[in-house]
């Protein structure tokens, strides 16, 4: 937000108040798309699904779920339940490439996830991918209205997903 709109047509000069809380609502942003990474990487499936909106949707390869609650049992059937004094020591998600667009109390946003995974002791590239992201202002705060997952690399076709019984978690 660099400038707004005159009655003339013209363009003025954004506000100093007006600049400062565009860059917070990009930084919160920022924080919510990496407090939603280390939350799955740590199996925080309820800290996870209350990055979501009331109304909040995901939708990506375990399947599509909409509400807190759902998202929360989406991964509880899909990644399992979280074991006791859990540490993850297998995998993590990098995030980058952030790209957000604050409009008043919505925004959309774009980025970049690479899946690293445990192999021979050392972190391995699995997925990469992007998130499609549309976004919130809901009670204060910054939350999920819509999270799409695209997995490109590989696609869904070259590796289906699966359950975590499926590979014996």
């Amino acid at each position: 937000m660099a400038a707004e709109m005159r009655e003339d047509g013209g363009s003025a000069p954004a506000s100093i108040e007006q600049r400062l809380r565009a860059l917070e609502d990009e930084r919160e942003i920022r924080d919510l798309i990496i407090r939603y990474a280390q939350r799955l990487d740590r199996l925080d499936h309820k800290g996870y699904a209350a990055l979501f909106a009331r109304e909040g949707r995901w939708s990506g390869r375990m399947g599509d779920a909409t509400g807190p609650e759902a998202i929360e049992a989406m991964l509880i059937e899909g990644l399992g339940p979280t074991p006791k004094n859990y540490r993850n020591t297998k995998n993590f998600h990098l995030m980058s490439n952030l790209l957000i667009e604050v409009d008043g109390d919505t925004a959309t946003a774009e980025s970049r996830l690479v899946y690293f995974a445990r192999k021979d002791g050392r972190p391995v590239p699995m997925l990469a991918g992007r998130y499609e992201d549309e976004l919130v202002r809901e009670d204060g705060r910054w939350r999920f209205n819509y999270r799409r997952v695209i997995g490109e690399i590989p696609t869904r076709e070259e590796q289906p997903v699966r359950t975590a019984e499926e590979i014996g978690e």
